[in-house]
């Protein structure tokens, strides 16, 4: 009764936030549910004055709610991807995976962002957008403006790539295989890659997305990896690697998702129910967000990924050209 009591309000503002957005992505097309959540979030704390009475359920979401989705996310990585894909593939979703990462992280730095700030634009450009920045958050950064601000930096960016990529193509005179592999190891998220590479042609938008679920296999390592590595609380320099709930919750999922070991209506229904939980998340890191984040970070994180992201393009020209 007094979980409700104190966490009542906050979470069913998020809630409505979440939900509201989740329909409203139906009727904006390229946006998505969980940069809407955001943006309303983020509309909604500074037009109204959202009292204390509301923190401690925004937090709850922020947290609780967000570790949910993402060990849920776990059951989209089918492992089994890695059969479709060749030798020379593999080597390029790694190659541009780290490689995006590595150069966010120097990029954003260079430009004055903290270090969390560009580790999740690299993050988010390299993996899978939205979905990655929010696994790697818990990890990386308690900043709610970096979070949302990366969140939206990117998908913008995405949006772009729709229409940048199939021109790119055939500017380059590009095969059906190597135009898949372009757009499939470069677009933020799943739907923008399928957007783009169906665009071109059917067999450009099937080999995009199995390229894409590549490199969203790359997702458990990496967040592994930066807990690790970076983890929280400086465990690492205290001997101390302690591995979160979530992150092992996520690779058990995997498992349980690549050896279908639930039935199929099981397993869409726990994959929906992430998409809504992360979408709620999102709404309570927007609600979090302020003007002056904006005005202050806003400029300097597009500048980021805009660099980010044309060195992905010019990443991939090249490995395609020593590759194939």
């Amino acid at each position: 009764m007094n979980f409700f009591k104190d966490k009542g309000a906050g979470l069913v503002l998020t809630i409505i936030i979440g939900i509201g957005s989740r329909y409203l992505s139906n009727w904006i097309p390229h946006l998505g549910g969980v940069t809407l959540a955001i943006i309303v979030g983020f509309l909604v704390s500074n037009i109204f004055s959202i009292g204390g009475n509301y923190e401690a359920g925004i937090r709850f979401v922020e947290k609780k709610i967000l570790a949910m989705a993402i060990m849920l996310m776990g059951l989209k990585l089918e492992l089994n991807i890695l059969s479709q894909l060749g030798f020379s593939s593999i080597l390029v979703i790694v190659t541009m995976v780290l490689s995006t990462i590595g150069l966010g992280y120097l990029i954003g730095r260079l430009l004055g962002l903290s270090k969390s700030f560009s580790i999740l634009l690299g993050v988010g450009n390299g993996i899978c957008g939205s979905s990655a920045i929010a696994a790697v958050a818990p990890v990386v950064s308690k900043n709610e403006e970096e979070i949302g601000l990366s969140i939206s930096v990117v998908n913008l960016l995405g949006t772009l790539g729709i229409f940048i990529l199939p021109g790119l193509t055939y500017a380059l005179h590009l095969n059906d295989t190597i135009s898949g592999l372009m757009v499939g190891s470069t677009l933020q998220a799943t739907g923008q890659v399928v957007a783009a590479g169906f665009s071109i042609s059917d067999v450009v938008g099937r080999l995009a997305t199995v390229v894409k679920m590549g490199r969203i296999l790359m997702l458990g390592p990496i967040v592994l990896g930066l807990n690790i590595f970076i983890g929280p609380n400086d465990e690492v320099s205290q001997g101390k690697v302690k591995i979160p709930a979530f992150i092992i919750g996520f690779f058990i999922l995997s498992i349980v998702g690549t050896l279908h070991l639930l039935p199929i209506e099981m397993i869409s229904y726990l994959k929906t129910l992430s998409k809504i939980l992360l979408t709620i998340a999102m709404a309570g890191i927007g609600l979090r967000i302020k003007v002056s984040a904006l005005t202050d970070q806003g400029p300097k994180a597009l500048l980021v990924g805009c660099l980010i992201f044309i060195s992905q393009l010019f990443m991939i020209t090249g490995l395609i050209t020593l590759l194939f």
